[in-house]
């Protein structure tokens, strides 16, 4: 059996258009992931009640390998595709290889279009704690705790996002849309709401510390019983907004890098339904130190309900190898309060090597 590599390879050719080209990277991960016996399937380690694993601990090995192709028209206008390769999340499902974030674009001075599974508006211009600090690991421990909101209202439906985006000096803009496509409505149910989102942001520099403001709206009514963020997995059907609820979504993120080695994150997103549900509000907070070949970083998150309240954080560490690997270790932990949720284990944990290509 022979392996193969590419790490970043072009194929060029022409045919009736200016240029064109396909490019191939990769990432890799090795080492094992676990956790409490409660962790819900957002995480690539399956606690026992989610009908997971009987073990705490498991091995996992992933990779990605991600497919770019673009050209240009003899107009000047750019156009392209980019498609991931990946395993399965779960970790013993060795072998199955999916499909994932296909997105197609064009793009000239007018900005740029692009439709597939990609993020939309808010979350493309917003920039979430962990990202702002640099945080990563092979457990995705930093974005899988109770307390992490994601990615605003997008996947409402069906996860088809179109997006506009422009850019002008430091200022950067975007639109989006998300149709309620119907799939699996009873005949005659009435349609829901399309979901839609603008999202701007602006970087600056000030005392020589790097600054990213951003600053969103989005709107979507529910097609399925649906919560904020993280809540949507770890909730029961009966703890969350029903279907056809309406939800305007507001949200702001800050952004610094103080050039010493100091990254620091902060987000605040207000999510206010109708049909006589309370706003849910969502803080984070993170810092992240980088010394030499060392990367730490710190995160914290909330959601702050008329109800029970749910909370997470999460500590990741990476050593720089060299050469595009890295070792990571991270560490998460939940809370959420109610009677049904008092006492489960929502810990995560996983070390490993990560290798880019």
């Amino acid at each position: 059996m022979k392996k193969v590599l590419f790490a970043t390879t072009a194929l060029v050719a022409s045919a009736g258009f200016a240029a064109a080209d396909i490019t191939f990277s990769g990432q890799a991960e090795m080492g094992i992931v676990g956790g409490g016996k409660d962790v819900p399937g957002v995480s690539s380690y399956t606690g026992q009640n989610a009908g997971g694993y009987a073990s705490d601990t498991v091995f996992n090995n992933d990779f990605t390998l991600t497919v770019v192709g673009s050209g240009q028209t003899d107009s000047g206008l750019s156009f392209g595709i980019s498609v991931d390769f990946s395993t399965d999340a779960e970790p013993d499902a060795n072998g199955n290889v999916a499909l994932d974030n296909e997105a197609v674009f064009i793009s000239g001075d007018f900005g740029t279009l692009t439709l597939g599974e990609i993020d939309g508006a808010v979350d493309k211009q917003l920039t979430e704690v962990n990202n702002a600090i640099g945080q990563y690991s092979i457990g995705d421990d930093e974005t899988v705790h109770a307390g992490f909101q994601g990615s605003y209202g997008d996947g409402a439906y069906d996860n088809q996002i179109l997006r506009y985006d422009y850019a002008f000096g430091d200022f950067g803009f975007s639109a989006s849309i998300e149709l309620d496509d119907g799939k699996g409505r009873l005949a005659g149910a009435d349609d829901y709401d399309n979901g839609y989102a603008l999202a701007i942001s602006y970087k600056t520099d000030m005392s020589g510390v790097g600054l990213g403001f951003g600053l969103g709206y989005q709107y979507l009514e529910t097609s399925d019983a649906w919560a904020p963020g993280n809540l949507n997995t770890f909730l029961a059907a009966g703890d969350k907004w029903a279907a056809g609820t309406e939800v305007d979504i507001i949200a702001a993120t800050v952004s610094a890098d103080f050039n010493n080695g100091f990254k620091a994150g902060f987000e605040y997103t207000n999510f206010d339904p109708n049909s006589g549900y309370s706003d849910v509000d969502h803080y984070a907070i993170g810092l992240g130190y980088s010394v030499n070949a060392l990367s730490l970083g710190a995160s914290y998150g909330k959601f702050d309900t008329s109800g029970a309240d749910a909370d997470g954080w999460a500590v990741t560490a990476a050593y720089d190898l060299g050469g595009g690997a890295s070792v990571v270790a991270a560490y998460s932990d939940s809370d959420i309060d109610g009677a049904a949720y008092d006492g489960n284990d929502y810990e995560t944990y996983s070390l490993g090597v990560v290798m880019n290509f």
